[in-house]
């Protein structure tokens, strides 16, 4: 069994079908893909330039398309580019994930864009990741496809197939610049210049939203939480913001 499937199959057993659902994080370069409540696989992830921004908001995954070809869009950057069938060259990849009319979750050729803003407004990801992605929502958005469909499907890497959605997926684009994750506050560079308040108060924000007493936060060390925050992100245990050093 696909490890994906055991892994899905034991979160669905232990209290029923639950809802999948996909989170990506702009500046964390970074998807989620959520059963429920539970977070069960994430990948890194290129987003788009500052020119060409990944928009933001709730969608859904309608289909997916497994070996597509690149049809450049009607827009002057893709004035000279042309067609390209499946293969190695296609800036698509092995599958895209429609989620919205010109942007999609996609594989890549060019894998040293990833953690980068590279697109021009699609979400990038390694051809092995865009595969495992699709073959997760399949599992709840197709769920006819068998696993050996799913085999099949990601084992051929010549035919063009796009299979629509029986249960649409929830995708949020979010762009949060100060996450709590795994008892670590993590902060961002600001790449799309969107910020409306300094990450000092993005991080205070934080924590007052998750119910600590921002009070005995100690500032400086949020200070030097960010101070040159580096393209990947910075962390700190969420213990160690405490200026005694254990939340209460």
């Amino acid at each position: 069994m696909h490890i994906l499937t055991w892994l899905t199959c034991a979160i669905v057993g232990l209290g029923g079908p639950q809802p999948m659902r996909l989170v990506v994080n702009i500046p964390a370069f970074r998807v989620d893909a959520y059963v429920g409540d539970a977070l069960v696989r994430t990948w890194p992830v290129a987003i788009g330039m500052r020119r060409f921004q990944t928009p933001r908001g709730k969608f859904e995954v309608t289909s997916v398309e497994w070996n597509p070809w690149w049809i450049p869009p009607n827009s002057p950057w893709a004035a000279r580019e042309k067609k390209t069938p499946p293969g190695p060259a296609n800036p698509m990849g092995r599958v895209k994930i429609n989620f919205q009319p010109l942007y999609f979750l996609h594989g890549t050729p060019a894998r040293q864009s990833i953690g980068s803003a590279a697109s021009h407004g699609c979400i990038r990801m390694l051809n092995e990741d865009a595969i495992a992605l699709a073959r997760l929502v399949h599992q709840f958005g197709t769920p006819a496809l068998t696993s050996d469909d799913l085999d099949r499907l990601s084992s051929d890497t010549i035919r063009t197939r796009l299979v629509e959605l029986e249960l649409p997926v929830p995708i949020e684009i979010r762009y949060d610049l100060a996450e709590l994750r795994d008892g670590r506050v993590i902060v961002y560079r600001d790449v799309y210049e969107l910020a409306t308040r300094p990450l000092h108060d993005e991080v205070y924000a934080l924590l007052a939203a998750r119910g600590l007493d921002t009070t005995l936060v100690d500032s400086a060390r949020v200070g030097r939480l960010i101070r040159a925050v580096p393209r990947a992100g910075k962390s700190i245990v969420l213990d160690s913001l405490m200026r005694s050093g254990v939340w209460p």
